[in-house]
């Protein structure tokens, strides 16, 4: 088992951290971050390491007792609340979906939030591998509330790829990770 001086499940048990670390190194130390779903913190301590000098770093959750470390910014609020993208005020180069885990609102936050993400930034969707196992929840049913949600919430995002011009420029899928690059420069 690997050992990690943050208590989060990115590291060691869904081994995403790689993934996130080739992404820092593109987005570099500066990039302003938020993540919806903040919980114990950890993640939010996390993203202050990846990028050390970044202005911001931003969670989203919608329970007050959630812990947002110091040098993070607190925001009180559903995911796919409306009135999000104002409470956040800006772009961000780097938006992670670590929150309820249900298809349909990943749905909503993504379509609320992607005209956040900068150009060259990227929007991620963490653990749609729940799709793949539903039995894992007692009492739950495929598709309801966890069912094949998530995976059918992270597939539309290859409709964003239908034209060589959109301003998606790429869609990677990895185990539990749904990952989409905004184009630097929309060809217009």
């Amino acid at each position: 088992m690997t050992t990690s001086p943050f208590g989060t499940d990115k590291i060691t048990t869904h081994q995403y951290f790689q993934a996130y670390a080739r992404i820092a190194g593109e987005l570099g130390p500066r990039a302003r971050v938020c993540e919806l779903g903040v919980e114990s913190g950890e993640s939010l301590r996390m993203w202050r390491a990846l990028f050390p000098l970044a202005a911001e770093v931003v969670g989203v959750d919608c329970n007050p007792d959630a812990v947002w470390p110091d040098g993070t910014v607190k925001v009180l609020a559903m995911h796919d609340d409306p009135q999000l993208p104002a409470l956040l005020g800006g772009t961000f180069d780097l938006i992670v979906d670590d929150g309820c885990h249900q298809g349909d609102v990943v749905r909503r936050s993504f379509a609320l939030l992607w005209p956040l993400v900068a150009p060259g930034g990227f929007y991620v969707v963490e653990d749609w591998m729940v799709s793949l196992r539903a039995a894992e929840r007692p009492g739950e049913t495929w598709g309801q509330p966890w069912g094949d949600g998530m995976l059918k919430a992270v597939s539309t995002f290859l409709a964003l790829l239908d034209f060589p011009d959109s301003e998606c420029e790429a869609v990677e899928y990895r185990y539990g990770l749904a990952i989409v690059k905004k184009r630097a420069a929309v060809a217009r």
